[in-house]
């Protein structure tokens, strides 16, 4: 809390009690005996605006708002003081009355237009309602005012970036170092930036001086960069395992080795209750439903567009059952016109733009549809809008296929949709959901993906003769010792290569080719595929032998691809959501000996598939049957299993406690 107190010199009072007293509490720290010394105060002198002022100022500091926003309302009605109106639109921010903080922090400018922590404080409330322009104009008006004041360079450092303004953040957080070059705030930000423009090698030295270890295990392993990667993930552990630690974005977390589901799931909490503080605390926006309604279902994402996550799902939204269940789109995706937006376009379904909302206001509006269920198809990963489902705008919220894991706070979401491979249901103590297991699996597949005849290999740079393994995960996905096995299988098989996706960045194509050399391969064993439409990718993909699985974050998309393709799939088995994707996609399509059980059996299925010509063929063609014939690629009975699904969570939502089991299954 970072009060503000008047710059003039608070009049002396005749008696030995006074508001210097008061002040000199606060200053101490000491917010209780400041309280009761203004209290004391004020039964002498009950309009006493400073004293008004100050007593508002210590119930602040204890946390108690409503009673320093009484006080600070008084001392307003004895004297205007632009302090007085500042501190007044912090307690009112505190309450989260959004509007009202406005009104007193313009109040406060209108007095003083040269108040920088207010212009700051108010930009923060115009850039959380989505009032982009407006915020900006604050933020530059309170860096004006005050060319020293860091918090708003890098408010408005952030700012920029989420309007893909890098460049002008890069060049703002810039100016901000060089007046504190060892502003750790600043170094983040400056850091975030640099990393948006993917510029990942300096966006690692930022995230070092800054120790931010999360930020810099993900860049280091974007850039294939490995040679301290075990101690920064290290460092990161332990502080994740720290009884009070930085909030940390679980996003930034599914791809260290050594991450166990509770550290995962008790971060998630950690940073939902960082960052959603007063709309975790909010009375619910949601009403229930009348009894006996048609299922009203809601999809919130900001993907409604060639996304991976419309890859997986656009067969479901066209293939939904109208006459059960009521489907209706909350978007707030960037602005795209292209194949996917068009088919959902076709579909006639209601689609409401949240894009230009604040959380508040989107959340208004889809409580005003009186939804069933509101099924979040981001959870925490980018471009996520964690404050509209904290809001509570429909009676059950689901968190599914965005995100793989828990949202660690039961406000966020009641229900995980997963399957018992995935989440068993002994696993059910990793999640702060209740458990809604799918039949076969969680993730949906589009049956009308084309397949169309792949190139030749030589037209893709790979050789003619040999075993293709290959890899189309993201290089974020990859750790050492997985590559480590990989190099392994590649000097135990002769000729054969590894065809990758190739890394955005030319420094970790470099830093993989000198990995491989570092285990005894020649670089010319690693090929680069350059990242293609869907179309064009599925099609080369065929070529493959034998896909590789990523671990412990396996592959999720990528690896329904593989299998659209007729690819055989190599995975196993971990402890977290992100390490039992791709194990469970195969066992829903009928192929478990492609799950192994560790390392070395993964290890050894791979060496004897890669050398047995024939059993791969034999593989292939059951693959190749499976794709029209198994339930992974069933998009109407995947829907139809998934609508039963949506009936029986509300069944148990609407059951009396003691009547709700652990886990919800469809049907």
């Amino acid at each position: 809390m970072h009060l503000t107190f008047p710059d003039n010199p608070i009049r002396q009072l005749r008696s030995s009690l006074s508001p210097q007293a008061v002040l000199a509490a606060l200053q101490n720290g000491d917010a209780q005996q400041g309280e009761a010394l203004a209290r004391q105060l004020l039964r002498s002198r009950p309009r006493d605006a400073d004293a008004l002022h100050l007593c508002g100022a210590a119930c602040l500091m204890q946390g108690k708002a409503a009673q320093a926003r009484e006080q600070f309302k008084r001392a307003l009605g004895v004297r205007k003081d632009p302090t007085y109106y500042l501190n007044l639109g912090l307690a009112e921010q505190q309450l989260g009355n959004v509007q009202a903080a406005e009104d007193a922090l313009r109040g406060c400018l209108h007095l003083q237009p040269g108040n920088a922590k207010a212009a700051n404080n108010l930009a923060n409330i115009l850039d959380h309602q989505r009032r982009h322009a407006e915020a900006e104009q604050f933020y530059r008006q309170a860096i004006t005012r005050k060319p020293g004041y860091l918090l708003a360079y890098r408010n408005l450092g952030s700012l920029l970036r989420g309007q893909d303004r890098g460049a002008e953040a890069i060049d703002l957080l810039h100016q901000a170092l060089t007046l504190s070059p060892e502003s750790s705030e600043i170094q983040l930000e400056f850091a975030r930036a640099l990393e948006d423009g993917k510029r990942f090698g300096e966006a690692a030295h930022w995230y070092a001086k800054a120790q931010r270890w999360a930020e810099l295990q993900r860049v280091q392993r974007t850039l294939g960069a490995w040679p301290q990667l075990r101690a920064v993930d290290e460092a990161l552990l332990d502080g994740l395992r720290a009884p009070s630690h930085d909030p940390i974005d679980p996003w930034s977390l599914i791809n260290v080795p050594a991450l166990t589901p509770q550290l995962h799931r008790d971060a998630a909490r950690h940073y939902a209750e960082a960052n959603w503080p007063v709309e975790l605390s909010a009375a619910p926006l949601a009403t229930e439903p009348a009894p006996g309604e048609r299922l009203r279902i809601g999809y919130l994402s900001s993907d409604f567009y060639g996304h991976a996550t419309m890859h997986l799902m656009m067969g479901v939204i066209e293939s939904h059952d109208r006459s059960k269940v009521d489907i209706q789109l909350f978007d707030y995706s960037p602005e795209r016109d292209d194949h996917f937006t068009r088919r959902i376009a076709a579909t006639g379904l209601p689609r409401h733009d949240l894009r230009e909302l604040s959380d508040e206001a989107a959340a208004r509006l889809i409580a005003e549809q009186r939804l069933h269920i509101l099924v979040d198809l981001k959870g925490y990963t980018t471009g996520a809008r964690q404050g509209i489902t904290a809001l509570r705008p429909a009676p059950v919220i689901v968190n599914w296929l965005g995100y793989p894991g828990s949202l660690g706070h039961p406000r966020l979401a009641d229900y995980l949709n997963s399957d018992a491979t995935v989440t068993p249901a002994a696993h059910a103590e990793h999640f702060s959901e209740t458990l809604a297991l799918m039949p076969h699996s969680y993730q949906p597949n589009d049956r009308d993906r084309p397949l169309t005849t792949p190139p030749s290999r030589s037209e893709v740079g790979l050789p003619e003769q040999g075993v293709v393994f290959c890899s189309f995960n993201q290089l974020l996905k990859l750790n050492p010792t997985e590559f480590d096995l990989w190099c392994r299988l590649l000097r135990e098989v002769p000729g054969s290569v590894l065809w990758l996706l190739e890394p955005e960045a030319e420094e970790a194509r470099e830093n993989l080719r000198r990995e491989a050399q570092a285990r005894g391969l020649g670089a010319e064993r690693l090929v680069f595929a350059p990242r293609l439409k869907q179309a064009e990718h599925l099609a080369r993909l065929a070529l493959a032998d034998i896909a590789l699985d990523s671990f412990p974050c396996t592959s999720h998309t990528t690896a329904s691809d593989a299998l659209w393709a007729g690819v055989p799939l190599m995975a196993r088995l971990g402890e977290t959501f992100t390490s039992r994707v791709a194990g469970g996609l195969l066992r829903a399509h009928g192929f478990d000996e492609l799950v192994a059980t560790d390392a070395q059996d993964y290890f050894e299925r791979l060496k004897t598939l890669a050398l047995d010509e024939a059993t791969r063929t034999e593989l292939r063609q059951r693959l190749a049957a499976a794709r029209m014939s198994s339930p992974l690629f069933d998009t109407a009975r995947f829907t139809a299993d998934l609508e039963a699904l949506f009936a029986a969570i509300w069944r148990h939502h609407s059951a009396a406690p003691e009547g709700r089991a652990a886990v919800v299954a469809a049907g």
